[in-house]
């Protein structure tokens, strides 16, 4: 008998997420418009996101790429149509942060939610 991972993730994991955390925008890289040689800078796709937000622990600071203001998202996947991305941001709250590392929970066939490390 298999285990059912949709429904731990519908029903667990997208409702506490839902209930405790917060809505924002996953800012992703727009199409590319006009000539090669233009910016894009402005062309960025707001996708909507519910998070929650912890801080890293202190020992995890230890010899690793973690800074002391950096902080962890656990990003549901409802409604997102594509993964996040390194070189995107998240914005929560009026913040804008950068994304540093994107970690899928995926213990079986689905993703759960995405454990994002993000930076100022």
């Amino acid at each position: 008998m298999a285990f059912d991972y949709t429904s731990l993730q519908i029903g667990t994991v997208e409702k506490l997420i839902k209930e405790f955390g917060d809505s924002g925008h996953l800012l992703m890289p727009g199409e590319s418009i006009g000539e090669d040689w233009e910016s894009n800078l402005d062309n960025d796709t707001e996708c909507p996101i519910q998070t929650l937000r912890t801080a890293f622990k202190t020992d995890n600071n230890q010899g690793t790429l973690v800074e002391k203001t950096d902080v962890m998202f656990l990003v549901s996947t409802e409604g997102v149509s594509q993964d996040p991305k390194l070189a995107e941001q998240i914005v929560v709250d009026c913040e804008k942060f950068q994304v540093v590392r994107v970690d899928p929970l995926k213990p079986g066939p689905v993703i759960m939610l995405w454990k994002v490390h993000a930076r100022k």
